[in-house]
């Protein structure tokens, strides 16, 4: 709760706390999509080259989904991946933690 507006914080603010107090690495949030959402994922069958990105495939996370939530910016938007099992950093980035997702849990991992 915000004490001057009496207000309850924004998740967004939950979180960045979390980031700016080297927290972040001590939990596990997870969340729930509120819409569809496009990630991309990288090809494991596309070459190397040095001289281009690698290529990414699409696919669509439905809303409703469980996804991890893997980081928090300071320009106000989070990453997430849909990669519960084995998650390597973030499919999608741009996300409102406030719009885009609910149903939070925060899991302290140690």
């Amino acid at each position: 709760m915000n004490s001057d507006t009496n207000e309850k914080e924004s998740m967004y603010d939950s979180l960045w706390k979390l980031k700016v107090r080297n927290e972040w690495f001590k939990y596990k949030i997870h969340a729930t999509t509120t819409r569809d959402i496009t990630m991309f994922h990288h090809d494991p069958n596309a070459p190397f080259r040095y001289d281009i990105p690698k290529p990414y495939i699409e696919s669509i996370c439905p809303k409703g989904t469980r996804v991890r939530v893997w980081m928090v910016s300071r320009f106000g938007d989070v990453g997430v991946t849909d990669n519960i099992e084995n998650p390597i950093g973030y499919n999608v980035r741009g996300l409102d933690a406030d719009k885009d997702l609910t149903n939070y849990e925060i899991v302290k991992l140690y």
